[in-house]
């Protein structure tokens, strides 16, 4: 199969590359930060997969139209098409929101909704051509209900929830399967410095690994056996999920008030 993954040079992104790579999966690799990238493909987990030219890498900007048909054009170069978008690429910023800066807060946006959005409408034609073509898009278990102190960036997952399942209707008729998984906290680069009052009463408890294994295994599943439009990750994620379809929204406030708030 042939893999496009955005957000690839570091955390779930690149740790899904390598778990699809080492099962002889081809894989493009894309990010803004190329740098980055290029230091991320010098790790000789990649050795093979370079020899073998089951990798392309390259600069994609997920706000910029221009840059995914060139990263498009790269994988069909090389592979001959596409099977699977991997919508990974996203930002968080964390604090209330008259305290944080107004600008990074509008890029969340941009990157985290308008990305995805790029994306799924930028690969249709070419994943409609695969047997299973499908997008995966990262949402979040924000997206079950908003979150104090990350408010954008959960509503910026409460779009791809939206997009996803809209769209898992509307690309049927085309042939493209498009689901989400919506982790809780995962430990990586995103979540290192961040404050934020959920992450300190319920922990980090997912691993880009944990997330990675799950990808990796909804990409090579054949679209018939993919029943589910969201996937959760982790036990608290299930059982937010659980409790969003079964619980007033009174509820749902009063115990993510309490988790999340000070």
């Amino acid at each position: 199969m042939n893999i496009l993954i955005t957000g690839a040079s570091r955390g779930i992104g690149l740790a899904t590359a390598k778990r699809l790579l080492a099962k002889g999966h081809s894989v493009g690799i894309f990010d803004i930060d190329t740098d980055e990238l290029e230091r991320a493909l010098k790790d000789k987990v990649f050795k093979k997969a370079l020899k073998d030219k089951r990798i392309v890498q390259g600069h994609l900007d997920v706000t910029e139209p221009e840059t995914w048909d060139t990263a498009i054009e790269h994988m069909v170069d090389r592979f001959g098409g596409i099977d699977v978008l991997i919508n990974n690429a996203g930002i968080l910023v964390s604090g209330t929101l008259p305290t944080t800066d107004l600008d990074k807060q509008l890029s969340l946006i941009d990157i985290n909704c308008k990305g995805v959005l790029i994306g799924c409408h930028k690969l249709a034609p070419y994943l409609s051509e695969a047997k299973n073509g499908k997008i995966i898009n990262l949402s979040s278990a924000s997206a079950i209900y908003g979150q104090s102190e990350v408010a954008p960036y959960a509503a910026s997952k409460f779009f791809v929830r939206g997009l996803t399942e809209g769209l898992n209707i509307e690309y049927a008729e085309l042939g493209i399967k498009v689901i989400d998984v919506m982790p809780l906290w995962v430990k990586s680069d995103m979540t290192k410095d961040i404050n934020v009052t959920s992450i300190n009463r319920l922990g980090i408890n997912l691993t880009v690994d944990d997330v990675a294994k799950k990808l990796c295994k909804l990409s090579c599943s054949p679209n018939r056996k993919l029943s589910r439009t969201h996937y959760p990750i982790g036990m608290p994620a299930k059982v937010l999920q659980k409790l969003s379809q079964v619980s007033p929204d009174p509820i749902l406030r009063w115990v993510n008030s309490r988790v999340g708030t000070k």
